[in-house]
């Protein structure tokens, strides 16, 4: 593992909600700082228990992580997109009436939290800030939970392509000419269309929309150099994504569509961490002498159920094993606290069952 972080400035770790993808990116930050990197850790939505491992204690915040005794430096940071999305506005208007107009407007306050994308989008807006800034050697992102990896990489065109439409074009351009506009909207052919707006900001909805798309006119273009800068950073030759996924069928084939997707779109994929293959007595030698005849039975059963499972992972290895490492990772048998439990998981990643590229 340690060839990961050489010539490497970013880390992106990606994967489905529910695989431990957040603890695995913190673990990959303490192999990193024990290398001797400056390294930050940015995630979105850690566990108490490990934002207190990592010394958060505040939304979009960046602290060094307590305790900790390694050759390099390790600092965590929670990212909190509606703080971000804000902070982007105001850096990004010509005026500060400009940044009031837009986050006074109840349209922006529903699509800053509701828009398909805008949680990853603030997400790679913060790492591209603090890859930016020189002060770290890497910078590993937790990225937001979806459904599917594949949706994080799509996020900054879903934002660019909003701004690109037509419709938004037409009310960019149409918005400073006023009320007038509007009510020559209004017909039988807009109305279904145009109550949805109703709903969302009320009886004067027709001026929220005015003042919402006339004051992003003066913002499109830094919106729109973001998404791309952004797109950049992810395909760089210094940015590496690390999948995290789980055992079990579907999840090993969602790897392996990630995997062509990125390739195919110019990404490169270092590892797939298989977090909870299997549990930690797996490995472990035959015991000499059982309690009961029923424990044994037991014993026998299980080693044969996961003797089973390793073969969906035998074919995932035997596909992807020339191209990128492949990580088999144990269910930790004790409760991980503190940054000592962030020290085993790295512990297991730096020596696991795996197969070496």
């Amino acid at each position: 593992m340690k060839d990961l972080f050489q010539n490497t400035e970013v880390i992106v770790c990606t994967g489905s909600g529910g695989v431990g993808k957040t603890t695995l990116s913190a673990s990959l930050g303490v192999l990193a700082a024990r290398e001797g990197k400056k390294v930050l850790v940015l995630t979105i939505d850690p566990a108490k228990r490990l934002a207190t491992a990592l010394g958060i204690t505040s939304s979009n915040t960046v602290v060094r992580v307590p305790g900790q005794d390694f050759k390099g430096e390790l600092f965590a940071g929670r990212i909190d997109s509606v703080e971000i999305f804000s902070q982007f506005i105001r850096n990004s208007a010509p005026s500060s009436d400009v940044v009031e107009k837009i986050l006074g407007n109840r349209l922006y306050e529903q699509l800053s939290t509701t828009l398909s994308g805008s949680q990853e989008f603030t997400s790679l807006v913060k790492l591209y800030e603090e890859k930016n800034s020189g002060n770290y050697d890497l910078v590993i992102l937790d990225t937001p939970p979806t459904q599917h990896a594949i949706d994080f990489l799509h996020s900054p065109e879903k934002i660019y392509a909003l701004f690109q439409s037509s419709i938004t074009k037409w009310f960019i351009n149409n918005a400073e000419v006023g009320k007038s506009v509007w009510s020559r909207l209004i017909h039988k052919g807009t109305q279904t269309v145009l109550s949805v707006f109703h709903k969302v900001t009320g009886s004067d909805f027709m001026d929220e929309l005015s003042n919402f798309f006339f004051s992003l006119k003066d913002l499109q273009d830094n919106i729109t150099q973001t998404c791309k800068g952004t797109q950049e950073l992810l395909k760089e030759s210094t940015t590496r994504f690390v999948l995290v996924t789980s055992f079990d069928r579907a999840k090993i084939q969602e790897a392996t569509s990630f995997y062509s997707e990125l390739v195919g779109g110019g990404y490169q994929l270092h590892t797939t961490l298989i977090n909870r293959a299997f549990p930690a007595w797996y490995l472990k030698p035959r015991p000499d002498h059982f309690s009961s005849e029923a424990l044994e039975k037991s014993y026998e059963e299980q080693m044969k159920y996961y003797s089973a499972r390793s073969q969906v992972f035998d074919q995932y290895q035997k596909d992807f094993s020339d191209r990128l490492n492949v990580v088999m990772l144990p269910e930790v048998e004790d409760e991980l606290a503190g940054l000592e439990g962030l020290v085993t998981v790295a512990n297991l990643i730096e020596s696991p069952t795996s197969s070496q590229s």
